[in-house]
């Protein structure tokens, strides 16, 4: 059965609810680790004791790190900024990392300081942890697109590796990817469809420019209007190819940073 309020959903949906108390933030090393504890002193989310600690890091437009978060409890890891005395999250990861720890990579979209939370998933946690920073050096190439056919479901797995892009208009930053091709005649209609039980998923068709890949079309829930039926959490396009050739399919996540098991579909 799916849930369609995820568990990173609902973590975000109280991310905004802060007890008043601030507590000082320390600077998280490059290339080190740091222990740590919650308590029920710690800072918390007041809708529930969510309890967290809050950091710093500091780098230089374009640095790429992964941040990874162990305990022996459920662990949620946060990225943002911090605006007058307010967390405005931009990525967040639960499971990223092995078992229930977290791990998520972050790639500096400016010069600055930007506000790390380590906190619990579940309410009422408490216990010890370790945070750990380490640089990263450039992502590669993206990898050629894989060929999908009308008919065929291809079954793949977005993780940490995989290659990220950053959205101008909608959704979050570092999104994971997976890139396909399909082929089709002048006329041909087609139903893609993304479905993952781990992620938000979301769906784009475009091509590639000298400028990267163009966007002709997105969905997020597979409605595209009134009469049509959300999917949810799953994503679902109709395209009409104007001229025979081939079109690109980017599947990928709603939020930054998100990984997991998805199907994409061609009817």
């Amino acid at each position: 059965m799916q849930i369609q309020l995820s568990k990173i959903a609902l973590a975000a949906a109280l991310a905004a609810a802060l007890s008043p108390a601030a507590i000082a933030q320390t600077a998280l090393p490059m290339d080190g680790a740091v222990q740590g504890e919650l308590t029920r002193e710690s800072e918390r989310v007041t809708t529930n004791d969510y309890f967290l600690d809050s950091y710093t890091i500091t780098g230089n437009a374009g640095d790429r790190v992964a941040i990874s978060m162990q305990a022996e409890f459920d662990t949620l890891l946060e990225v943002g900024r911090t605006v007058g005395g307010e967390f405005q999250q931009m990525f967040v990861d639960d499971d990223g990392g092995d078992g229930l720890n977290s791990r998520l990579v972050f790639t500096f979209p400016e010069t600055g300081t930007f506000t790390v939370r380590a906190r619990t998933f579940g309410a009422d946690t408490v216990g010890d942890y370790t945070i750990e920073v380490s640089e990263l050096a450039p992502p590669p190439p993206p990898p050629p697109p894989i060929r999908i056919r009308a008919g065929r479901t291809a079954d793949g797995r977005l993780t940490m590796d995989s290659p990220t892009y950053s959205s101008d208009n909608y959704g979050g930053m570092d999104r994971h990817y997976a890139l396909y091709e399909l082929r089709g005649r002048a006329g041909d209609t087609r139903v893609v469809t993304l479905r993952s039980a781990d992620f938000d998923a979301f769906l784009e068709i475009g091509g590639l420019t000298p400028l990267g890949f163009a966007v002709v079309e997105s969905n997020d829930d597979g409605a595209a209007n009134d009469d049509e039926e959300s999917l949810g959490l799953d994503s679902r396009l109709t395209v009409t190819f104007q001229q025979s050739g081939m079109l690109l399919i980017r599947a990928t996540t709603l939020g930054g940073g998100a990984t997991g098991a998805y199907s994409l579909s061609v009817e």
